[in-house]
């Protein structure tokens, strides 16, 4: 009986929070319209972030067939990763590094004029090493590359998104 009773008690509980949340007005913030309806995506082929915002932007709107019927072009340059030692043990061996990726953006509209200035992204990320799990600490380091590369994509949809074309 007694667990019967705490059942209930959990059910109308949840019930009561999912009520609260959906009558206060809660909704996931999404994903804001972008202010133009075609772009260009110029950066290398192999990157991972301008591959991600090419799918991204065609997902929202039309990509451009080229760059000179773009209302905006988009420029992707300098990327880089690195791999910096931050700890050592006593025996010299590697304790800890730090990631870093970083990429610069610039946004033109279709004349040429600047819209964002040679914007640079910049991100880091602290990982622990041990020679005893080498293959999971190569997963894990490739796991945060993959995020630092999602959050670059992500700070840059957000200031397209406010972006002022003409």
């Amino acid at each position: 009986m007694r667990r019967d009773a705490l059942k209930s008690l959990l059910g109308l509980t949840a019930a009561v929070c999912l009520v609260g949340l959906t009558g206060c007005g809660f909704q996931l913030r999404g994903q804001e319209a972008l202010p133009f309806d075609n772009a260009w995506v110029v950066a290398s082929d192999t990157s991972n972030v301008a591959n991600a915002l090419r799918r991204s932007l065609s997902s929202q709107l039309k990509l451009a067939p080229n760059p000179t019927s773009a209302r905006i072009r988009i420029t992707l340059d300098r990327e880089a990763y690195g791999k910096r030692i931050l700890a050592l043990s006593g025996g010299g061996k590697v304790r800890e590094f730090r990631l870093d990726y970083r990429v610069f953006f610039s946004v033109a509209d279709s004349v040429g004029k600047l819209l964002v200035e040679p914007t640079e992204i910049s991100l880091s990320s602290d990982f622990s090493f041990t020679d005893a799990q080498v293959l999971a600490k190569e997963a894990e380091e490739a796991s945060l590359k993959r995020a630092m590369e999602q959050d670059a994509l992500r700070q840059i949809l957000r200031r397209l998104a406010y972006l002022r074309t003409s």
